[in-house]
Formats: C-alpha cells, sequence, structure tokens
C-alpha cells in the first residue's frame, strides 16, 4: 500500500481495529499488543526504505499528559520514508497505540524498580524474540490483566537517527522510535 498522506497511516490502523471488531477503548494490553503486531504483519506500506524502512517498537515509561501520572505501555509502528533532500532530515511517520494505568501499588512495587524500556524489531523473523522479550518484563507481566486507564491513538511525524534503529542494549533511556 502506497502512503499517500501521512494521516493514512492512522485511518489503516483504525480500520484494522474495526475490522478486527476491536475499539480502542475495549483494548487491554495482551489485545493491544496482538492487534499491533498483527497489523505489522499484515499491513505493508511500499514506499518506505525497502531496508528497515517498518518496524514496530514498545516501550514503558511513566508520562503526565495533564491526567496525572501514569505508566504508559505503547506500540508504536515505525515507517521510515526514502531519504529526500527538500525534506532532511527523512521524516519518520509513527503510528502510537498508548496504553496508559493508573499510578497503583502494582506500579510501585513492581514495575517502577525494574526499570523503564524500549525494544524494536525491523525484521518479520525477529518477531517472535521481540514478542518474547516484552512479555517478560515486569511492566507487562504486571499490567497484562489490568484495564488500562486511557488507551489512544495517534500518528506523529518525527525525524529518525539513522544509524541507531534500536535501543541500546541494556539502555533504561528513551530512544527517538518511541520518545
Amino acid at each position: 500500500m502506497l502512503i499517500k498522506e501521512s494521516s493514512q497511516v492512522e485511518k489503516e490502523f483504525r480500520s484494522f481495529l474495526r475490522a478486527k471488531s476491536l475499539k480502542l477503548s475495549s483494548l487491554n494490553l495482551p489485545t493491544a499488543f496482538d492487534a499491533m503486531a498483527e497489523f505489522w504483519t499484515a499491513t505493508r506500506f511500499c514506499n518506505v526504505l525497502a531496508e528497515d524502512g517498518d518496524g514496530i517498537a514498545c516501550y514503558e515509561g511513566v508520562t503526565d499528559h495533564g491526567r496525572g501520572t501514569r505508566l504508559e505501555i505503547g506500540l508504536v509502528r515505525l515507517l521510515r520514508l526514502p531519504f529526500d533532500p527538500i525534506l532532511a532530515p527523512s521524516p519518520v511517520h509513527r503510528l502510537r497505540l498508548r496504553i496508559c494505568y493508573k499510578w497503583d501499588m502494582d506500579v510501585i512495587k513492581h514495575v517502577i524498580p525494574a526499570g523503564t524500556w524500549a525494544f524494536a524489531c525491523w525484521d518479520a523473523n525477529e518477531l517472535s524474540a521481540f514478542k518474547q522479550a516484552i512479555v517478560n518484563t515486569a511492566g507487562f507481566s504486571t499490567m497484562r490483566g489490568k484495564k488500562p486507564a486511557e488507551v489512544t491513538a495517534l500518528l506523529e511525524t518525527v525525524t529518525s537517527v539513522s544509524h541507531q534503529l534500536k535501543p541500546e542494549p541494556g539502555a533504561r533511556q528513551m530512544w527517538w522510535g518511541v520518545m
């Protein structure tokens, strides 16, 4: 599928969710995770970079978007566009599915001590390892059965750091693909 305008990516995702009879308000973490992974494998965009142009990422962080402090686990589709001297540096369409949880004792006791994280996958052959790494985190295992306080989907256009396609191993800081 050709990306004619950036908003098309979000429209495709929302259409994908509707076809699966899923609503943002009804998503929990495992369902959202599976839906984003399936959307990544099932929907291809042809005008992204041939190598490492279409990726999926997941992160955990502490946020405050005007609604108080929340634990946010985000699933991100990253679409890196070919270099265009007019648009340099190259843009990246970032479709973010934010799953936010109220601050509670489980977050304080189990999630925060383990630290925040970010993972990325650019190759379908690595999807299984990517998923397993996320499922093994304290954040995912603690929050998987909880109802999110808020689930939103939004599209952003950002720029990438082409030499850093994945977060540094073991790093606890955020990375351009998710921050």
